[in-house]
């Protein structure tokens, strides 16, 4: 099944889609998205897989417009509107005069490319779901949690793919970042995986790290907008009961941890205008789907977990684990094999079972190499 695109901007202001731009071409456009509008009114609105930003951004100023029909006096007042829209976009192009051509150049493509993605209709979504849950069963009120929330956003029509700031919390070993990612994939959401504790407590991936530092960069989940111009990316985060309270700078400074920049990321008055430390620019992130993974929330700050959605997990039961490792196998050995295997599987884990030994879904990975390695290996006679 694939999913649409719809326009979306993420840039926190006005920026010239291109050289171009004159206040007759502003005026020819303005007048002629007034038209479309007066259509709108008895046509529903469809999806679209080419933004036209500066349609959207006129939307601004027909807002203001006393009139849906076309006149004289309409034409006069658009060129009044077009020649301040003018002003206001050029004065924005002084904002980006500390910036190197390259990064100009990147804010401005953003400013006219940008779109959101994995638009469905509630069908569509409660599939995808569906097929979400089909591989994590055990991970039920995770998919449901994404499910009830999409529901809520497809109620008037098709809408890209959102979550609430959700945290996963369950044992190690059940699959949350996997679920995570494929999220990501069958929604076709382009992801940004974080590893807390290979990442120096996330903060300068999350966030960037200003000019001036020889390090000075812009955070993964800016660069990924930009490369993209995507409004909505899903942003992966595993292990963040490891983000420190403070971090450690190369000069013996201290820092703020992750969770400071991420309680401005993720509530939604901070995160409609965040000014990204590299650029020195507002970034609408209210679009952004957070998902986070983790042990344990004992030593989380209160304030931050008040601003996500702690969603409990179970490990995965017997007949889940053998279902996983079953499909594993199923992958990796010949058809004539499946059977042999997947009792050599279930034997191995109702051993385990016995003994009442806990079980990861990394532990059947390892028993699904050691069964295709005995039975794939060459027999000596």
């Amino acid at each position: 099944m694939t999913t649409s695109t719809v326009p979306a901007r993420f840039v926190g202001f006005d920026l010239p889609t291109s050289p171009e731009d004159s206040v007759e071409k502003v005026r020819d456009r303005l007048m002629r998205s007034q038209q479309a509008r007066a259509a709108r009114r008895t046509t529903a609105p469809a999806i679209t897989t080419t933004p036209n930003c500066l349609d959207d951004l006129l939307d601004d100023l027909l807002d203001t417009s006393p009139s849906d029909t076309p006149s004289v006096g309409t034409s006069n007042r658009a060129i009044t509107w077009s020649r301040r829209y003018m002003r206001r976009r050029t004065a924005n192009l002084e904002r980006l005069n500390h910036l190197k051509p390259d990064d100009r150049a990147s804010l401005l493509a953003a400013a006219c490319g940008a779109r959101a993605v994995g638009v469905v209709d509630r069908d569509q979504m409660e599939e995808l779901i569906a097929e979400l849950h089909a591989i994590y069963p055990w991970l039920a009120p995770a998919s449901t949690a994404v499910m009830k929330h999409m529901r809520l956003r497809t109620l008037a029509g098709p809408a890209p793919l959102h979550t609430p700031p959700q945290i996963l919390l369950g044992p190690p070993g059940i699959a949350k970042s996997s679920w995570a990612r494929d999220l990501s994939r069958v929604f076709n959401v382009p992801s940004v995986d974080i590893d807390v504790g290979a990442s120096n407590g996330a903060t300068f991936s999350v966030s960037g790290v200003e000019r001036g530092w020889g390090s000075a960069t812009p955070g993964r989940v800016v660069q990924t907008m930009l490369r993209e111009r995507l409004a909505n990316p899903l942003v992966i985060l595993d292990e963040i009961d490891k983000i420190p309270e403070r971090v450690t700078t190369n000069g013996g400074g201290k820092l703020p941890g992750a969770f400071e920049v991420l309680k401005s990321m993720i509530e939604p008055t901070t995160a409609r205008a965040w000014t990204c430390p590299f650029y020195q620019l507002p970034f609408d992130l209210t679009q952004v789907s957070w998902i986070m993974t983790t042990n344990s929330i004992d030593r989380m700050p209160t304030a931050f977990l008040d601003r996500c959605k702690v969603i409990r997990l179970e490990s995965p039961s017997f007949d889940h684990l053998a279902a996983a490792g079953n499909q594993l196998l199923r992958n990796r050995l010949p058809d004539h094999l499946h059977d042999l295997g997947g009792g050599l599987l279930n034997d191995g884990l109702r051993w385990l079972e016995k003994k009442q030994a806990r079980v990861s879904l990394r532990h059947v990975e390892r028993m699904v190499e050691t069964v295709v390695e005995g039975l794939s290996s060459p027999m000596l006679m």
